[in-house]
């Protein structure tokens, strides 16, 4: 019984339901469409309750002409290219660059702005440019071999939390010659 009452109460309220019509009436429709035809511009032929009987036709037209012009230097160029889409693609350039850099650390064919870009990062603390930077001066990856700068710049990675730093500081430590290890900064009284 609760059931039925509930379909039925449902159903009434779907038919009385109030809807936000524009128009309610076939003349109101009328107006509306000769209204969306004229760009909001009811002409006079259409009797509209809104705007007052004594105003003429031709004033009107005057009124919307002037309204509608516009002076040159009021025009301003609009930037339809998305700036969302373009950091985006500024951030995959870079991206990829560093990839490319990588490879290039990888195969051994590095370039002075690979170098660059190598420095401009460890600068920066970056974890990984630094304890690559690290690796290419133990080995001699690109650049001559100075196993001082490496072993610092593993103690940097090893700040930034890079993992394996110290061991491969540790490691940098015990292929070093005396006289390198003397001249460490961190065992300088």
């Amino acid at each position: 019984m609760n059931i039925k009452k509930a379909l039925i109460f449902t159903a009434l309220a779907f038919l009385f339901q109030s809807d936000p019509a524009q128009a309610t009436s076939l003349d109101e429709i009328y107006r509306d469409i000769v209204r969306s035809d004229n760009r909001g511009y009811l002409p006079m032929f259409v009797k509209n309750r809104n705007v007052p009987d004594f105003l003429l036709e031709d004033e009107a037209l005057k009124k919307y002409q002037q309204q509608e012009e516009v002076k040159k230097e009021d025009i301003k160029p609009v930037n339809l290219v998305n700036e969302r889409k373009l950091r985006e693609a500024e951030l995959l350039a870079r991206q990829q660059k560093w990839l490319n850099i990588l490879a290039a650390v990888k195969t051994g064919r590095i370039t002075p702005s690979d170098l660059e870009e190598i420095k401009k990062r460890v600068d920066n603390n970056d974890p990984q440019a630094t304890e690559i930077y690290a690796w290419m001066n133990a080995r001699g990856i690109g650049i001559s071999t100075d196993l001082i700068k490496a072993f610092n710049l593993y103690q940097k990675a090893e700040k930034l939390q890079v993992p394996n730093a110290a061991l491969n500081a540790a490691k940098v430590y015990r292929a070093m010659k005396p006289e390198q290890r003397q001249s460490l900064n961190s065992f300088k009284n």
